[in-house]
């Protein structure tokens, strides 16, 4: 025999044993039958090798085979329900690795501004609520974006003021980093021209000194805590559309930044009540007052995976569409600001030192490349004085980052925690903000990716829409959806299809430390999986966006099924 028969031979008897091995049972003796078996799909595993299945059999919430349809074969009996894929995609199911789902829950209620094009379009909107409700009742909304109006200045209160002037009003810039209230929300708020910034907000005023009705970060609780709290009944029939919605588009599970033992409480309820068929790795908001006491208390998980807590979430800077975002140099369109920090250096630092301590996680929202800067520093520090060998550190956002700073989060082990979708929600005007130097630092995918790190993938719902098929398809073309500008913003800094898929998948898995159970199609993970009804790894881009899914499974149980009616 030649040697070069010899390495077929010896390939062909490695690539039988692999396919031995990953059909075998997860346990020794008799034949496993399955609960359920997917057959004569395009199965995308997302394993190591990126591996195509036909097939895929599941026992309970594990998967125990994947192959060709035929290998699948000794895992049926009677008892087994197969489907028939019909040729159909199937992806791991998806996790938004950035998300407030809560706040989601809650803004279904409340005024949708996504999309208007003017204060006087909003007003009117806030005119027609405010004849629904009595006198005195707050009017809440989310999702203006003073930089799709042909006026391109944050609105102010007089607007709001004759709308609704016996209503409170409050309305959340899209980013969450800003909010819009008339004087009456003002006047409960105790919110005067002699009134300071907080430290890490800011009051817009006009030029005698006047609140204008806008402010950003910290300075929005001077009245957003004025607004009466939703009862926990209320949140968690919220929360329950909410993971309706999510597991419609395909999404299992989120990652969650920022909540407290009330959320936990909310969660682990629903969990107990069998309507939490949803995976949520949770963050703990590090300004709660009892944090302390809950890093000491250890990780929790819940629901055997439901609800997992094992990091922390904090700020450093504030968003690049209301300016708070933190840089080195001055913003290139407002030349007297470099944006809002929201804490120091030593703070950030003693934070990430406790949370190492702890065994937390900690995972830092920093936008500008100071922002950035401070908190690849802090990190450095502290790991360089809690010694952690996989600390896992993530920073939420990086969407602005010096070039000299992007290999660091190799060098330190730090996870570039990034929303495609930002990227062309942003640019239209982002380059106004930062200018075309530090653009080449704007969400910089590929430059990350060719440092050999991994981009766990998010949207930051309620900021942009929840469906990750649009995430996938930023990532893919740095395009919007009518696909322009032609080639992308800044193409160069694609993603493939096969890394977009990874990062929200196995790479937001690894992120929540769950890579060894979930992220991928493997013997022995658990079955979270998606139907869709079209392939989007091979399908024309703009299809992409009109991908819908046919089902989702979380834990081997179907979730959501599209209806006859939705076809």
């Amino acid at each position: 025999m030649s040697f070069k028969l010899f390495i077929h031979a010896a390939l062909a008897l490695s690539t039988a044993i692999l396919v031995f091995v990953t059909l075998s049972t997860i346990s020794c003796g008799e034949q496993t039958i399955a609960d359920v078996v997917f057959v004569n799909g395009t199965i995308y595993t997302v394993n190591a090798d990126f591996s195509v299945a036909e097939a895929v059999a599941i026992k309970g919430n594990k998967i125990v085979a994947a192959g060709t349809t035929d290998e699948v074969q000794s895992f049926i009996d009677d008892s087994t329900k197969v489907i028939d894929l019909e040729g159909k995609a199937v992806i791991p199911g998806l996790v938004d690795s950035h998300a407030h789902i809560i706040s989601y829950g809650l803004s279904l209620d409340r005024l949708d501004l996504v999309g208007t094009g003017s204060a006087e379009e909003i007003a009117e909107l806030v005119r027609a609520k405010a004849e629904e409700l009595g006198p005195g009742e707050w009017i809440l909304g989310r999702g203006w974006d003073q930089n799709d109006w042909p006026e391109k200045k944050f609105p102010t209160h007089e607007v709001l003021d004759e709308a609704a002037p016996d209503n409170p009003v409050i309305l959340t810039r899209i980013d969450g980093h800003a909010i819009w209230v008339n004087a009456r929300a003002m006047e409960i708020g105790n919110v005067t021209r002699e009134t300071q910034n907080p430290d890490g907000g800011e009051i817009i005023r006009d030029e005698e000194g006047n609140p204008t009705g806008v402010f950003i970060d910290a300075a929005e609780s001077l009245v957003n805590q004025h607004v009466p709290a939703e009862t926990d009944e209320y949140r968690k029939e919220q929360l329950v559309k909410a993971i309706q919605n999510c597991q419609a588009v395909g999404l299992v599970g989120v990652h969650d930044m920022g909540g407290g033992p009330s959320e936990i409480a909310i969660m682990r309820e629903l969990i107990d009540e069998g309507k939490f068929q949803f995976r949520v790795y949770f963050n703990l908001r590090s300004g709660l007052s009892n944090l302390d006491e809950l890093l000491a208390a250890g990780h929790q998980n819940y629901g055997d995976g439901r609800l997992v807590v094992r990091s922390v979430k904090t700020f450093i800077d504030g968003a690049l569409g209301s300016r708070g975002a933190a840089f080195i140099e001055p913003y290139s369109d407002r030349t007297e600001s470099t944006g809002l920090l929201m804490q120091t250096a030593e703070e950030l630092e003693a934070l990430a030192e406790k949370c190492l301590r702890a065994g937390f996680q900690l995972s830092t929202h920093a936008i500008g490349d100071l922002g950035n800067r401070i908190t690849l520093d802090a990190f450095e520090q502290a790991l360089a004085a809690v010694p952690t060998e996989d600390a896992r550190l993530r920073i939420e956002h990086a969407q602005i980052v010096a070039l000299d700073d992007i290999p660091r989060f190799k060098e330190l082990g730090v996870l570039p925690s990034m929303q495609p979708v930002h990227c062309t929600s942003d640019f239209p005007w982002a380059l106004d903000r930062v200018g075309p130097e530090r653009a080449k630092g704007a969400y910089a995918w590929r430059k990350f990716l060719d440092t050999d790190v991994i981009i766990p993938c998010g949207s930051d719902f309620p900021v942009e829409d929840i469906n990750p098929m649009h995430g996938f398809y930023a990532a893919i073309t740095r395009q919007h959806g009518d696909g322009t500008p032609e080639g992308g913003y800044f193409p160069e800094e694609k993603m493939t299809r096969e890394e977009a898929l990874k990062g929200f998948t196995i790479w937001a898995a690894t992120a929540a430390f769950a890579e060894n159970e979930l992220g991928s199609l493997e013997v022995g993970k658990k079955a979270d999986l998606v139907v869709l009804d079209r392939d989007i790894m091979k399908v024309p881009e703009l299809e992409v966006l009109e991908t819908l899914v046919e089902m989702t499974v979380v834990d081997g149980k179907i979730v959501y099924e599209r209806g006859p009616e939705e076809f």
